[in-house]
């Protein structure tokens, strides 16, 4: 990314943890806002997921809240259309003994991006986040199962259910529940995505089934370049630009004319 900006190149990227560098590495998101800056130019970390449904949505959605008190962010996903390396990092396939060695070993990622999305909405909410915690458990599968990339029969993990879980002053505020699996639908699975807000008024908006992760990654990314090249210089995250949109039309027309001038 500091080769990208140093060449005063606007950056879009998909790296998880760019989706709010705040969250865990503050120093390296000092360090690459200055970088940015002193080129002239604007970098973004986005996604589905970090930066659309887990945190951006909820954030959309507490904007008619006069009051929150606690927020459940929910996404079952299938892990059924990506490749071989999703099916190794999320576990497909081993043994639930197997699994759990993998998560204390630090062999299993999971899924990426529950520090950035809570500490994303909470800086959003004006909330001061005093803890996080997540928990990483297979999905045991009671059938065989077969998607394209992978194979878990039964009694071996089809899955991964990992939880996350954001403390303000103590109390628990926010809560991220994130089960991806293969071929949800054998196990009576429904997929989707779920907004919960606990306040006044209440939220509880479903997405069913969930958003296609491949394709809803794709379009943030694409949609969201005419806003960085806009934007002022420097670190953007999805709170600080303008909202995501399909764009139908000429990409071009959406280029103020400053930043035309400048690029």
């Amino acid at each position: 990314m500091e080769n990208i900006l140093e060449k005063k190149i606007n950056c879009v990227t998909i790296a998880e943890e760019m989706a709010y560098p705040q969250a865990q590495q503050p120093e390296l998101a000092k360090q690459l806002d200055e970088i940015a800056k002193a080129n002239g130019v604007s970098v973004v970390g986005t996604g589905i997921n970090p930066g659309l449904i887990m945190d951006l949505l909820v954030i959309i959605m507490t904007g008619c809240c006069q009051q929150v008190d606690h927020i459940v962010s929910r996404r079952v996903n299938s892990l059924s259309p990506f490749g071989p390396a999703v099916m190794s990092e999320q576990g497909i396939g081993i043994t639930p003994e197997e699994f759990r060695e993998g998560v204390n070993a630090g062999h299993l990622s999971g899924h990426i991006g529950f520090h950035e999305s809570i500490t994303m909405i909470a800086d959003a909410l004006g909330w001061k986040v005093s803890k996080i915690e997540q928990s990483m458990e297979p999905i045991v599968t009671e059938v065989d199962r077969k998607s394209p990339h992978g194979f878990a029969k039964a009694g071996n993990a089809a899955g991964c259910s990992m939880k996350g879980f954001g403390y303000v002053g103590g109390e628990l505020k926010i809560e991220m529940d994130h089960p991806q699996q293969i071929e949800p639908e054998q196990a009576g699975v429904k997929t989707g995505d779920y907004v919960i807000i606990k306040g006044k008024p209440d939220i509880n908006m479903v997405n069913s089934p969930e958003v296609s992760g491949g394709i809803g990654t794709i379009a943030m990314a694409v949609n969201m370049i005419p806003h960085i090249i806009n934007a002022r210089p420097g670190l953007h995250t999805m709170i600080t630009l303008p909202v995501p949109r399909a764009i139908m039309g000429d990409m071009r027309d959406m280029v103020c004319e400053e930043a035309r001038v400048i690029s």
